[in-house]
């Protein structure tokens, strides 16, 4: 089984997982954390079929970014409680959506608004983890979803800032470079998943 196929396994695995856990999770986030995994199995088979038939996939990546990173920021907007949290999500993701919407019109910014999405979304994670250093919440930590999906989500989205400055910014010489930084990328989106699943399964149950 190569890597993009066990990749697109964990997706839908993560999934079912998400969806068969729906009522133990029954917080305001958990709903837009199941639109991630859904949206995110939803364009990757997208761009699976686009690949299978001979089309571009960059324009199907380009409208899955909005969906990334939106869903993303409601995930923290509902997982954070503190105003100024609240305030820099608001601002923060007008400024991307704003520069998201330009770069239809300059292509050339395209590239860059994962890069910044990435970014910026890191920031959200922070301002949780800020939040739950300061709560009662911190003594059960390891039995808490929201605590294994950011984990799993700083796994991923940090990783991401080389990733995507080293295909973007710095540019890929040569195809065996490619090849690596695909694979490696891979097994990032691998552990990640790892976590989802582990976080579904081993935390406790949330009640409104």
């Amino acid at each position: 089984m190569g890597l993009t196929v066990f990749v697109l396994f964990l997706y839908t695995t993560t999934a079912i997982v998400a969806v068969s856990f729906f009522k133990k999770y029954k917080l305001p986030y958990f709903k837009y954390f199941l639109g991630y995994v859904i949206t995110v199995i939803v364009f990757e088979y997208i761009v699976q079929l686009a690949n299978f038939y001979g089309h571009a996939t960059k324009g199907i990546y380009n409208i899955y970014t909005f969906f990334e990173y939106n869903l993303v920021a409601l995930i923290y907007f509902k997982l954070t409680k503190e105003t100024v949290s609240h305030k820099w999500i608001k601002y923060l993701m007008i400024l991307f959506n704003i520069i998201y919407l330009f770069s239809f019109i300059f292509k050339r910014i395209q590239d860059y608004t994962v890069l910044l999405g990435a970014l910026i979304v890191c920031l959200f994670m922070v301002f949780y983890l800020k939040e739950l250093l300061k709560s009662d919440r911190i003594i059960s930590f390891e039995k808490s979803l929201p605590f294994w999906i950011t984990i799993a989500f700083l796994l991923y989205y940090l990783t991401s800032l080389p990733f995507y400055t080293w295909l973007y910014v710095i540019g890929i010489e040569s195809k065996k470079d490619g090849i690596t930084l695909f694979k490696v990328q891979r097994i990032i989106i691998i552990l990640t998943h790892f976590c989802f699943i582990a976080g579904l399964i081993w935390s406790s149950k949330e009640e409104n």
